[in-house]
C-alpha cells in the first residue's frame, strides 16, 4: 500500500482566502439578492470584512521589519497607547488575541529589548508589561510605515468620502455595542 503525501493531492498550490474571493460577496439567500436594501447592506459588511483583512495583510507586511509578527506591532502599538504599562491580560484584549499567544509575542519582544515583564505586587500570577526606552525609535518606525501605507492606500479617496464612511462606520459600531450591551 502506497501512502500519499498533501502535496501528491491535485489542486491548487496556493488556495486564496474566501474573503478574498469574488465568491465572498455572493449573497447565500435569494431573498437578500431581491431586496435591494438588504443587499446592500449585506455588500457593504462583506466589503467591510474584505478591507479589514487586506489593511491587517498590508499593514503587517509593511511592519515586517520592525516585528516579526503582527502580534508584535500591535502588542507594541496598544502598549504604547495605555501609557507604557498593562497588565498581560488586559493588553491581551486590547489586541485581540489569547493570553497564550501574547505571551509568545512578549518572548520576542522581551529579548528584543523592548518590553519588560514585571510581577504584580500581591499577586504572583499577574504581570504587567512595559515598554522600554529601545521601543521609542520602534515606534516610530511603525507609526511612519503606517502613515505612509494609509497614504499610498487612500490618496485616490476625497476626504468628503472618508468623512461619510466614518459617519457610516460610526453608526454601525454604535449599533454593534448597543446589540452587545442587549439595549
Amino acid at each position: 500500500m502506497s501512502s500519499k503525501k498533501i502535496s501528491d493531492f491535485d489542486g491548487p498550490e496556493i488556495s486564496e482566502p474566501l474573503v478574498e474571493s469574488p465568491a465572498f460577496l455572493q449573497s447565500p439567500s435569494p431573498e437578500i439578492e431581491r431586496d435591494a436594501i438588504a443587499h446592500s447592506r449585506f455588500i457593504f459588511v462583506r466589503r467591510l470584512l474584505q478591507v479589514s483583512r487586506l489593511w491587517r495583510t498590508a499593514l503587517s507586511d509593511a511592519l515586517r521589519p520592525t516585528s516579526d509578527v503582527q502580534s508584535g506591532w500591535q502588542t507594541l502599538f496598544w502598549l504604547s497607547l495605555t501609557g507604557q504599562t498593562s497588565t498581560q491580560r488586559e493588553l491581551a484584549d486590547r489586541v485581540g488575541i489569547k493570553e497564550s499567544t501574547l505571551a509568545r509575542a512578549l518572548d520576542a519582544l522581551e529579548k528584543q529589548g523592548l518590553v519588560r515583564r514585571d510581577v504584580v505586587e500581591n499577586n504572583r500570577r499577574a504581570k504587567t508589561i512595559t515598554l522600554t526606552p529601545a521601543a521609542t525609535p520602534v515606534l516610530a518606525s511603525i507609526n511612519e510605515r503606517a502613515t505612509a501605507l494609509r497614504e499610498t492606500i487612500l490618496k485616490d479617496v476625497e476626504p468628503a468620502d472618508i468623512d461619510a464612511c466614518l459617519r457610516v462606520l460610526a453608526k454601525a459600531r454604535d449599533a454593534l455595542l448597543a446589540h452587545r450591551e442587549g439595549r
